[in-house]
């Protein structure tokens, strides 16, 4: 893989250059084309798996670097070669399930790429309310669910990512048990493909997007600026390491501090504006 030398821009994926349909437009997409010839390396970011970002990239020919279960799996592109992981054990699952009893709904616990992306999940645990948004983000998620009864899956000891489910009151709870416990990263973020629901994203301590872009970083020499683009809360380590910082229109309250560019909602192609008047802030105000 060659890294390019004009600067490095790392960028999350779904509400960040992805729209409602999940998929990079073309016109971002060939606006990165654009940028890669220029000498840019591209990073790509996201909480989802890998078989999400492979329906969400199609687009992209050039290689990149990708880092999926935020930040659990981080792996060169298009040849999918692993560069670093830091997976949960079965011991974190089995606290979570404990800590979860009595909450209302459940949560989802994904195999990474390479046991095939798997979603396993509990239907029954989950109310009839919460039926129709499960069967809209099987569709969406291009990996297979698997229903269990529980979670001690026989041929695997550790897992990128847990995923919690459910409105945002409930959450709320949960996720201020889960600040307590250091063995494990928790980031409360809004669902973008409800829009109603939230998710708790639980993963290794040592996995986020922010330690994922530092050690692509690190390992391959990222040449500076850093252009960092994001929409939500866990998108917030991967804007830290930034020397250019560039936030979304509509991300959560207290995001926009980080800013050194608001730019356009994803819909409406906003990121192609963000990184054009991050390269003029740069010019201006870069060392």
């Amino acid at each position: 893989m060659i890294f390019m030398d004009k600067g490095t821009i790392a960028l999350d994926i779904d509400g960040t250059i992805t729209g409602s349909d999940h998929l990079i437009p073309a016109e971002v997409a060939d606006y990165f084309e654009t940028l890669h010839s220029e000498g840019w390396q591209f990073v790509f970011v996201t909480g989802r798996p890998l078989s999400f970002a492979m329906m969400a990239l199609p687009k992209l020919s050039f290689p990149y670097l990708l880092g999926v279960q935020n930040g659990a799996d981080l792996l060169e592109m298009p040849s999918k070669k692993s560069v670093d992981r830091a997976y949960l054990g079965l011991d974190i699952v089995e606290m979570v399930d404990g800590l979860y009893e009595g909450c209302p709904g459940d949560f989802l616990v994904y195999s990474g790429y390479e046991k095939g992306d798997i979603c396993y999940y509990r239907p029954d645990r989950f109310p009839s309310e919460m039926q129709g948004y499960l069967e809209e983000i099987q569709k969406l998620s291009g990996s297979p669910w698997k229903p269990v009864t529980d979670f001690n899956i026989e041929d695997q000891q550790t897992f990128p990512v847990i995923k919690c489910i459910g409105p945002l009151k409930m959450l709320e709870g949960f996720y201020h048990k889960l600040q307590e416990l250091e063995e494990l990263k928790a980031t409360l973020i809004r669902d973008p493909i409800s829009g109603v629901f939230h998710l708790i994203l639980i993963t290794h301590k040592d996995a986020n997007k922010g330690a994922a872009l530092a050690t692509f970083v690190k390992k391959y020499g990222l040449k500076k600026p850093v252009i960092a683009g994001g929409d939500d809360n866990n998108d917030i380590p991967l804007l830290e390491q930034g020397d250019v910082r560039i936030v979304m229109e509509g991300a959560p309250n207290g995001m926009g501090e980080l800013a050194h560019i608001m730019a356009p909602p994803a819909y409406e192609m906003g990121i192609i504006e963000g990184i054009q008047k991050g390269m003029e802030w740069w010019k201006k105000n870069g060392s």
